[in-house]
């Protein structure tokens, strides 16, 4: 079973693109690209800072997603952060390219006024921990955002299985917007799992009558 993730973040840093770059970039495409039909960019994806989901990717993960996220697609227009604990704050950096002309010049004006700079991932990882004992963040009897022992419980994201896009946020000012997960596989954020997890037994009773 998988966790998927949609997680935001913020930074975004154009580039001149030079002939080590285009080498790189011509390994993706069916046709080798001349330098002036070339725009690059750098992204910076997602950190290891807990988030206002009360979640974190652990370094490890990161540098798992690193491998993943290679040779993956970016998405435009496409309506879909706290402080790190026990390691020094790091984040995965990407680095994008797209051909310029036609429609695509609208969009690096807008990358490069700064209109186009929220940026969000879409990955999966195995498992969902608690940065206090340990244990799924699900069934533990710690709570995100809690205080125990002097250190702020959270949920880490571990084991990154894979890594689907990453893609500018149309509307980063909505409330919880580009963020969207499911833990556990198939059941997981059903009423039936809700109500297994947390009602009681009456409540589990109700349900299955219904």
């Amino acid at each position: 079973m998988s966790m998927e993730v949609r997680k935001e973040s913020n930074g975004l840093k154009n580039s001149i693109v030079t002939r080590e770059e285009l080498t790189i970039i011509n390994q993706f495409t069916k046709r080798a690209l001349k330098e002036d039909e070339v725009y690059t960019f750098a992204v910076r994806l997602c950190d290891n800072e807990v988030d206002r989901d009360g979640e974190r990717f652990p370094r490890a993960t990161l540098e798992e997603l690193a491998e993943l996220f290679v040779g993956k697609s970016g998405i435009f227009d496409h309506e879909w952060t706290a402080k790190g604990q026990g390691e020094g704050r790091c984040y995965l950096k990407g680095y994008a390219y797209m051909l310029r002309g036609g429609e695509n010049d609208a969009l690096i004006a807008q990358i490069e006024g700064g209109i186009k700079k929220e940026v969000s991932v879409g990955c999966s990882v195995e498992r969902c921990v608690c940065s206090i004992c340990g244990e799924d963040i699900n069934t533990c009897a710690h709570k995100k955002g809690e205080v125990y022992g002097g250190k702020v419980c959270c949920a880490e994201l571990v084991n990154a299985q894979d890594a689907y896009e990453w893609s500018f946020v149309a509307v980063p000012a909505q409330p919880r917007a580009g963020v969207l997960k499911r833990c556990g596989g198939e059941d997981a954020g059903t009423l039936k799992t809700f109500v297994k997890r947390r009602g009681s037994r009456a409540n589990q009773r109700e349900l299955e009558s219904l």
